[in-house]
């Protein structure tokens, strides 16, 4: 019997696996559009939940087709673009967030998280341009009890 490797996990960020096959043949992107960002360009999809009535956006920087460990962070919707043309971090994924309270009440960041963890619209968007693994930072200074 052979031992499967630990998944990433620190104290600080987790690995997330995709099943991009099942995942994908679900997915219905309402946006895939290429975008102008720098100096090269970038891909704006998005994503509608019909059962939460909630649109999501996600910038995808860099090639992350079949791409392994790729970075996930959550950052304002309207300074999506603007954020992801500052990108050191190649290839990248940035979720939009919302400055107003998810659904479930908890911060938008959680929320994205939560979804990227168990089976949410973020997931199954991210899945469909066949990203194989993430990594999200999951420790938020705001959360921190003082």
């Amino acid at each position: 019997m052979t031992a499967r490797p630990e998944p990433f996990f620190s104290w600080t960020a987790r690995r997330i696996e995709l099943d991009r096959l099942r995942e994908s043949e679900s997915a219905v992107l309402v946006l895939d559009e290429l975008v102008p960002l720098g100096t090269g360009t970038a891909r704006l999809i998005g994503m509608r939940d019909d059962d939460a009535d909630v649109d999501y956006l996600a910038l995808i920087v860099g090639d992350v087709a079949n791409g392994h460990d790729i970075a996930v962070r959550g950052v304002d919707e309207e300074a999506l673009l603007i954020e992801g043309s500052r990108s050191e971090t190649l290839p990248e994924i940035l979720i939009g967030l919302r400055a107003t309270p998810s659904i479930c009440g908890c911060s938008s960041e959680r929320h994205i998280d939560n979804q990227l963890c168990v089976d949410g619209p973020v997931r199954t968007m991210i899945a469909a341009v066949g990203v194989r693994s993430v990594v999200v930072d999951w420790y938020h200074a705001t959360s921190a009890v003082a």
